[in-house]
């Protein structure tokens, strides 16, 4: 019984190119570290889920505050937060540029 893989073969060499790129970008490793950072945050998210939702917005808060903190500290804001983040930016101090090392 002979099987012609072929059209199998074909089928899948988009998928494996796409992986191949994956793959030459990033390390086995950061692709690992991804998928089990997910995995972290789903279960995080049901654990928080079930003790009190009103704890999981409360943490949702909390993360989305940092997050604007950042961007304004850093300027690194998406640009459609631009106004929002050129409005908010005068009453926090600015990061401190970045000291060059003497040759």
């Amino acid at each position: 019984m002979n099987i012609d893989w072929a059209p199998l073969k074909n089928a899948f060499d988009p998928v494996w190119k796409q992986i191949k790129v994956l793959f030459a970008e990033h390390h086995f490793l950061t692709i690992l570290c991804a998928f089990f950072a997910v995995m972290m945050v789903i279960s995080f998210y049901r654990f928080l889920r079930s003790i009190s939702p009103a704890l999981v917005g409360f943490v949702l808060i909390v993360i989305v505050a940092l997050l604007v903190l950042h961007w304004t500290h850093t300027r690194t804001e998406p640009e459609f937060m631009k106004p929002f983040i050129d409005w908010l930016a005068p009453f926090f101090p600015t990061a401190p540029a970045p000291v060059t090392p003497k040759a």
